[in-house]
């Protein structure tokens, strides 16, 4: 076996793989005889023709077949041979192939990059003390009492802020009915029974404020300014006019912060719930602080190093992020036009985010090596448990999911580069 290898520029190689005529024969035979025992063709019983008249028949098949399974044999015994480590197979092509004179093929892949650490022991972060304040444990107590509040019909009182009201509203612009303007504006043009929060967020643009201190059957004429970059393009910087019609007000009900609540929060009193907030708001505030800390690591191991990468692994990686982007911003109520409109700006966030992810990746992989970082089985075991129980789904059957996909190996390293930031952050000091 001859084997040439081609640097194509980066982190991609080109190899010329000469399989021998010899090795191409024993396997051309063998294949031959497989396909002699099985074969029917008239005149003969099965298994029983002649191999030079299967030969003939079939050449074309017992070729192809035998370079199946030549190629992959002689690609992997070229990269051991070369102690090469791939890290993507770009394309086999360029192949030649001839019983009697050989095999010859071009594998074009892409490499690990190799590249030299920068000095990562005691990297200088800007740390921040952690601190809850009174203030931060009574918003919080304040949202839980909100999140626990019951609402009830109210029929002899104007719709005040915080309240529900239930509304018929139909819009226009211009004379023009909203929900004729596009398929996408059909929810906001007209409504029957729609319960409306009056807060933040808003409906629409001042449509909440411009309901309050109306009382049940009341009817107006409200006015709405539709912002340049609105969701809906069809009405993006227009005026528009609504007739609203109030069928209904519903007021919030805060909960009493008596025995009943105490032991929904698992507490027996005001004092041990505050401390349980407070408690549960520094951890909080800590594991922020954390990963602010890692991104700061991040941002100085990125900033020092700087090599070729996988252009395979990267294009894989944009392709991933992209997608994420724009089921993101489709479930915020971006439109197939709008997100069509942004199509390269997606990508350039996209390609920007996968080159940094990516190298990120293969330092924290180096810092690993070079310390010893490893994941045990239980480690990974553990995590699956968790994502299993996030997805609603038995662990094993999780497993079985991400297994599909050849998902336990990233998660695997996922869980090593968590640990070799957590190493980092350790070992890090103040400026």
């Amino acid at each position: 076996m001859k084997v040439k290898v081609e640097d194509a520029g980066g982190c991609r190689r080109v190899m010329r793989v000469e399989v021998p005529a010899d090795a191409v024969a024993i396997e051309y035979s063998e294949m031959l005889k497989a396909y002699t025992k099985v074969a029917r063709i008239p005149g003969f019983r099965a298994g029983k023709a002649p191999s030079a008249i299967v030969e003939n028949r079939f050449a074309k098949d017992i070729e192809e077949d035998a370079k199946e399974r030549l190629v992959p044999q002689y690609y992997w015994k070229a990269v051991e041979g070369e102690k090469i480590k791939p890290v993507a197979v770009v394309e086999i092509g360029d192949v030649v192939f001839g019983k009697d004179s050989g095999l010859v093929f071009k594998a074009t892949i892409d490499i690990a990059p190799e590249f030299k650490l920068p000095k990562y022991g005691k990297i200088s972060l800007d740390q921040r003390d952690v601190e809850v304040s009174e203030k931060d444990v009574d918003s919080t107590i304040d949202r839980i009492k909100s999140n626990l509040a019951r609402f009830e019909d109210a029929t002899d009182r104007a719709v005040m802020s915080g309240d529900l009201a239930r509304v018929d509203f139909n819009g226009s612009c211009d004379g023009v009915p909203i929900a004729t303007l596009s398929q996408d504006a059909a929810a906001i043009g007209e409504g029957k029974d729609f319960w409306v929060f009056m807060g933040e967020p808003e409906f629409l643009p001042g449509f909440s404020a411009s309901i309050i201190g109306m009382r049940t059957n009341d009817s107006k004429s409200v006015n709405v300014h539709f912002p340049s970059d609105f969701r809906v393009k069809s009405v993006a910087g227009k005026e528009a006019v609504y007739q609203v019609t109030v069928k209904g007000v519903r007021v919030k009900i805060m909960p009493e912060m008596d025995a009943d609540f105490f032991k929904k929060m698992e507490v027996d009193s005001l004092d041990a719930l505050r401390a349980k907030v407070r408690n549960e708001l520094l951890e909080n505030a800590k594991h922020n602080e954390d990963l602010r800390l890692k991104e700061e690591i991040a941002k100085s191991l990125l900033e020092k190093t700087d090599f070729d990468l996988p252009k395979s692994v990267v294009d894989n990686e944009t392709a991933a992020t992209a997608r994420s982007i724009v089921e993101r911003i489709a479930m915020q109520g971006a439109t197939r036009e709008q997100i069509e409109q942004r199509r390269g700006d997606i990508l350039g966030e996209a390609t920007k985010t996968s080159t940094e992810r990516v190298r990120l990746s293969y330092i924290l992989s180096a810092i690993a090596d070079e310390e010893k970082i490893e994941v045990q089985d239980a480690e990974v075991d553990s995590r699956i448990e968790a994502m299993a129980v996030r997805y609603g789904m038995s662990p094993d059957r999780f497993r079985a999911e991400i297994e599909k996909r050849e998902g336990v190996d990233k998660l695997k390293s996922d869980i090593r580069s968590e640990k070799t930031l957590d190493f980092l952050l350790q070992n890090a000091k103040n400026k």
